[in-house]
């Protein structure tokens, strides 16, 4: 994919992008960043971008994901003083889902090094077997292993929790 091709698939994309990681992550100079994260990671894998068949949903996983690590890393803040309980069921899943988040991201850094560099590409960052494959250097049925081991343990210790 060459950069014509870049810029008419994915620059438009960019409002949609920056919307969703500011729901996401609530700051605007954070949704700024991931979002300029995604296009960065867009941009390197331009040359396999060519067999992407949906590239707004694509791109938009790629934002999802990055702002759920982000925003999995980060401290939250205090609700503010006097804040009525209007809308907490939603309040509820969103804290569930940020907790569980965070919970996975927690046992995805305990995980060996190989484990955890299969799984942050795979299912954080989005790559595909044969791109990692590629970047790591190891085969396709040690990429399926890894990810398969990995994700089994991480249901184990999440399971335990």
């Amino acid at each position: 994919m060459d950069a014509s091709e870049f810029k008419s698939l994915f620059l438009p994309l960019g409002r949609m992008m920056y919307a969703e990681a500011f729901r996401i992550l609530g700051s605007a100079e954070d949704a700024e960043d991931a979002v300029q994260d995604v296009y960065t990671k867009l941009w390197e894998r331009r040359g396999s971008l060519a067999g992407v068949d949906n590239p707004r949903a694509y791109s938009m996983a790629m934002v999802r994901n990055r702002c759920l690590v982000l925003a999995a890393g980060r401290p939250q803040p205090p609700p503010p003083e006097g804040a009525t309980e209007t809308g907490s069921v939603d309040l509820g899943a969103e804290i569930e889902v940020r907790d569980s988040a965070e919970r996975i991201i927690g046992i995805i850094n305990t995980l060996p090094e190989r484990q955890r560099q299969v799984v942050m590409m795979h299912d954080v960052e989005g790559c595909k077997n044969s791109e990692i494959e590629e970047a790591t250097g190891l085969s396709a049925d040690n990429v399926r292993q890894l990810l398969s081991r990995a994700r089994r343990l991480i249901r184990e210790c999440f399971a335990r929790y």
